[in-house]
């Protein structure tokens, strides 16, 4: 089978060639430039996709079908992205027509947090399982969710939108219009800014900063975690009440759909049992036992290639 994936964030675009078995036997890249506006990336796409179909001497017509991880919020019905909060310039884009007017293949469209779900269902560690979590689990926070085989969609594409699960309704206000959501306390960059600011604030030393070069500018999620392994006593402090309010996104999880594995994706890829440990602990505090017992959480093993085979795990899933 060959399958067209396309990975759209607002950094960069990519496109691969890979099957149904996640092989990717070839993938290109792209800056989306998302100031240019959603027409002048159309045609540099295009472009791209004819040079790497042309580099594996195949033609549009080869394509078993297409599949595209994109940010929502998006209409999966209408094949649209609506308003990606990180492309401003981009309202109503009609991807899915696009793509299907200039090869004549089936396309589907998902978000990426559903696309990651996917990949993990078909791809990944936990392959096959067919109740499962994936959570992003990086700059942001969201899910793709497995239930019975089968992705939770939702009734207008919101299912597993879990890190606006508000935790705490008097909390800080969310960009989203909520308050207390749990992307505010385990999205990787809230996490950061929100140190940050209290670093400068009150003048703290900590091994944050300096994991960061002296510069709080450029204090980031890896800083904070590095200086938490070094035994920093507000790193310390302030990872245990990353992993707290993390373990009571995760408790909710596990009670609403009794996942067998809650795969996580970034942040648990990067500290790996320093982070799952206490989080197996923690949780135990905001679910039942047997619901704990009955479920894995583990880092994803899909790494670099997880937004690739995302979109192929799209491609596949919209042609069945």
């Amino acid at each position: 089978m060959n399958l067209l994936g396309l990975d759209i964030g607002g950094t960069k675009t990519s496109v691969c060639l890979g099957d149904e078995h996640g092989v990717v036997r070839a993938a290109r890249r792209m800056p989306t430039r998302v100031p240019d506006g959603p027409d002048l990336w159309h045609a540099r796409l295009l472009q791209l996709i004819r040079e790497l179909l042309a580099e594996q001497r195949l033609a549009a017509s080869d394509l078993d079908g297409v599949g595209v991880a994109a940010p929502g919020p998006m209409s999966v019905a209408r094949g649209l992205l609506l308003d990606p909060p990180n492309m401003s310039t981009w309202h109503n884009v009609p991807v899915v027509r696009w793509l299907g007017d200039a090869l004549g293949r089936p396309v589907s469209i998902n978000n990426d947090a559903n696309a990651g779900g996917l990949a993990e269902y078909h791809f990944g560690a936990c392959r096959g399982t067919p109740d499962l979590v994936f959570l992003t689990l990086s700059t942001g926070l969201g899910a793709g969710v497995i239930v019975g085989g089968r992705l939770l969609q939702g009734a207008c594409d919101l299912g597993g939108e879990v890190g606006h699960h508000v935790l705490d309704a008097n909390g800080p206000p969310c960009p989203c219009g909520l308050r207390g959501c749990l992307e505010l306390f385990c999205g990787g960059k809230n996490v950061a800014d929100r140190l940050r600011a209290e670093i400068v604030a009150d003048n703290i030393a900590t091994a944050i900063l300096d994991q960061a070069g002296g510069d709080p500018a450029h204090i980031d999620f890896r800083a904070f975690a590095d200086a938490a392994r070094q035994g920093d006593a507000y790193a310390v402090k302030k990872w245990a009440e990353f992993v707290e309010h993390l373990a009571h996104g995760i408790g909710t999880l596990l009670m609403l759909y009794n996942p067998s594995a809650i795969v996580m994706g970034t942040i648990a890829v990067h500290t790996g049992e320093f982070l799952l440990a206490p989080l197996r602990q923690a949780v135990r505090r905001y679910a039942w036992p047997s619901a704990v017992d009955a479920c894995r959480l583990l880092p994803s093993s899909l790494a670099a290639q997880g937004g690739n085979l995302g979109a192929l795990a799209v491609a596949i899933t919209g042609l069945r």
